[in-house]
């Protein structure tokens, strides 16, 4: 009978973690900036911008660092037009992203405090 209930507990228990293993983290924007980054964890991750009227941009991201209320990325490749560096993220506890960007080529001042980009609804899948 024992062996019995651990064999059960231990199926229950296997989509529990295979569903923990794909938590995705979605933030988007809401106070008039145009912005979503959506990032799972240990996983793939995207931010999407509005950089002009209708025109987005959508950059693949690797995530960084979570520590359970913040989950953070950078960018995979260097930005378009240039060796630029893009840090985003999600904070579910003040509800804001906050954005870094460098150039890391020194031909632009790199922004040394990451300051909140927008307010935003974070939710967690």
């Amino acid at each position: 009978m024992r062996r019995l209930l651990l064999a059960a507990a231990s199926i229950v228990l296997m989509p529990v973690a295979a569903n923990a293993a794909k938590t995705t983290w979605i933030a988007a924007c809401y106070d008039g900036k145009n912005l979503q980054y959506n990032q799972t964890l240990d996983g793939k991750g995207f931010l999407y911008m509005e950089i002009a009227e209708g025109d987005y941009l959508r950059m693949a991201l690797v995530q960084k660092s979570y520590d359970g209320n913040k989950i953070c990325s950078v960018t995979i490749n260097a930005l378009p037009g240039g060796n630029h560096f893009l840090k985003v993220c999600a904070d579910k506890t003040n509800e804001v992203i906050t954005v870094k960007y460098k150039d890391t080529t020194g031909k632009e001042p790199s922004i040394k405090d990451t300051a909140p980009y927008c307010k935003a609804a974070v939710t967690v899948h």
